[in-house]
């Protein structure tokens, strides 16, 4: 389905009843296009912090259960102490953390989120202006068959 974005004509118009409504047709579909892209780099900004939050969250809590004495010396698993591997868990999901976090900063889906944001609320209020307009060309239209 390829998209249609040529410009409008108004050339192509007989009353500027149906400019306004060609042009709040471009606004609307324009406005739900950037709520879609809005949506889309939310969920791909949470997608990217949630792990990293989860992680950190684990490294926390390994982190104090290596220095405190619930795990003892003498526990092991086959020939590696069991606080040695804690120590090396933290280390990988510390790497995986930063990593996480560079790709985030990098692509910036909070940037992304914040313009498409921004676009539509634009849109929807030149959108209800529009509708104003019409209706205030309406009822002047009704104002002056009744006087």
């Amino acid at each position: 389905m390829p998209i249609q974005d040529r410009q409008l004509d108004f050339e192509d118009f007989s009353s500027d009843t149906e400019k306004l409504s060609a042009i709040l047709k471009r606004t609307e579909t324009s406005s739900q296009k950037h709520k879609l892209a809005y949506e889309y780099y939310r969920a791909r900004k949470f997608v990217v912090l949630l792990p990293s939050l989860l992680s950190c969250m684990c490294i926390a809590l390994l982190g104090f259960l290596v220095t405190t004495d619930a795990i003892k010396r003498h526990m092991k698993v086959g020939d590696a102490q069991v606080e040695d591997l804690l120590t090396i868990l933290i280390g990988c999901l510390g790497v995986f953390v930063g990593m996480m976090i560079l790709m985030g900063n990098q692509w910036d889906f909070g940037k992304r989120e914040g313009m498409h944001l921004s676009a539509m609320v634009d849109l929807e209020s030149l959108g209800d202006r529009i509708r104003f307009s019409k209706m205030n060309r309406a009822m002047n239209e009704r104002g002056m068959e009744v006087g």
